[in-house]
């Protein structure tokens, strides 16, 4: 799995409660044309946020993406879909949703728009977990979303949640269950922001093609966000 692969699920992940709250559309399906004005490339067709499967790919344009959204917003009005805008970790989003599928686009302003289009429907899937892939979870973590890919045979995971335990207790908790479970190269580090004096937590270990990171930091409840690759 690439790296710009790892980093779209990410963004999938932060974005899935989006994906997830659209209420029922008129529509019967969902907007099948990449939007005008936009180029298109195929990254993921085997990729699963919250139990729906999921084809993603990767666009650009010229424009700003405001411009682009605002076009696309008025042209899947006049189709009927429901749809929906919001910001999400300094992207721009835009979603359209139909009784059986659901079409989100994502875009930054980056040489013109980058980004990534996803189409979801709902089916019989292979739900990967976290434990399935040898990194169990704190027996108090909220899941709020899971994003998983299947990139020629390698797999992927990026599951974003939240724990009530400090990063002090999850550092423990998770070398701990790393080791346990035979994951190798062990790496915890603490970063505080020099400015604030926020502090994050970051752990990494590996085992066979498998490598996992985990992104920890306290925003009320502690936040994580879990990363499982392989390698080639």
């Amino acid at each position: 799995m690439t790296k710009n692969l790892i980093a779209g699920l990410a963004r999938l992940s932060l974005l899935a409660p989006l994906l997830l709250s659209s209420g029922a559309a008129g529509a019967s399906a969902c907007p099948a044309q990449v939007p005008a004005g936009l180029s298109a490339i195929a990254v993921a067709d085997k990729v699963v946020v919250n139990g729906l499967s999921m084809a993603i790919n990767q666009v650009q344009g010229p424009g700003t993406a405001g411009e682009v959204l605002d076009r696309v917003e008025k042209s899947w009005k006049a189709g009927g879909y429901d749809v929906r805008r919001a910001s999400t970790a300094g992207w721009d989003t835009i979603s359209a949703k139909g009784e059986k599928c659901l079409v989100t686009l994502q875009l930054v302003n980056r040489k013109g728009v980058f980004g990534y289009l996803a189409r979801s429907t709902p089916g019989p899937v292979t739900v990967l977990s976290p434990g399935a892939m040898g990194v169990p979870l704190p027996p108090d973590a909220s899941v709020a979303s899971s994003v998983a890919s299947n990139d020629d045979g390698r797999k992927g995971l990026v599951v974003s949640m939240s724990s009530s335990r400090p990063l002090d207790q999850l550092n423990a908790f998770f070398m701990r269950q790393l080791g346990d479970n035979k994951w190798s190269s062990l790496r915890s580090h603490k970063i505080v922001n020099p400015v604030n004096g926020a502090e994050s937590l970051l752990v990494s270990a590996q085992r066979g093609r498998s490598q996992v990171e985990l992104v920890m930091w306290p925003e009320g409840r502690t936040q994580i966000v879990m990363t499982i690759s392989e390698a080639l």
